[in-house]
């Protein structure tokens, strides 16, 4: 039910990449596709430096439903995804944790979503510990339609 083309729409984490960078967030578009009938094949489409790239990953079924894992490299590099709510139809509130770090994500099945919708994700954010300075919403133009680059991350 989460397959297909979903928007990012606001992020919120402690990253300090993102927080140093914020002024140059680009719009990010992901496909998602339904492998196996169980793991999800992301396919991350954005900008960096003005060349479109598309970043792929997969996301393993964790124990529980609604519950994935994205194994990277090397010790202490995997992230957990779970899936906090959806509607399937217009919009996803996303949890990832890698060690101690929790980011929260909305995704939007189109580029905007209602106020309701960020209202539930800022809620959201709050009962992790985050809050509005380490939010960060998604610019609702410039997609990229096709892909310059890509780049496999496993």
């Amino acid at each position: 039910q989460l397959a297909g083309r979903w928007f990012l729409v606001g992020m919120a984490s402690r990253c300090s990449y993102l927080a140093e960078h914020s002024h140059r967030l680009e719009a990010t578009a992901v496909t998602v596709t339904v492998l196996d009938g169980q793991s999800l094949a992301i396919s991350t489409f954005r900008k960096l430096d003005g060349t479109c790239w598309e970043i792929k990953q997969r996301y393993l079924p964790a124990q529980a439903h609604g519950r994935f894992l994205l194994k990277g490299r090397g010790y202490g590099s995997k992230v957990d995804m779970v899936v906090g709510e959806t509607d399937h139809s217009s919009y996803a509130i996303l949890y990832y944790q890698k060690g101690q770090s929790i980011s929260v994500k909305l995704y939007g099945r189109t580029s905007r979503v209602s106020d309701t919708i960020v209202d539930k994700f800022e809620q959201r954010i709050r009962a992790v510990g985050l809050s509005e300075d380490v939010t960060y919403y998604f610019p609702t133009y410039g997609f990229c339609d096709s892909v310059d680059e890509f780049h496999i991350l496993d």
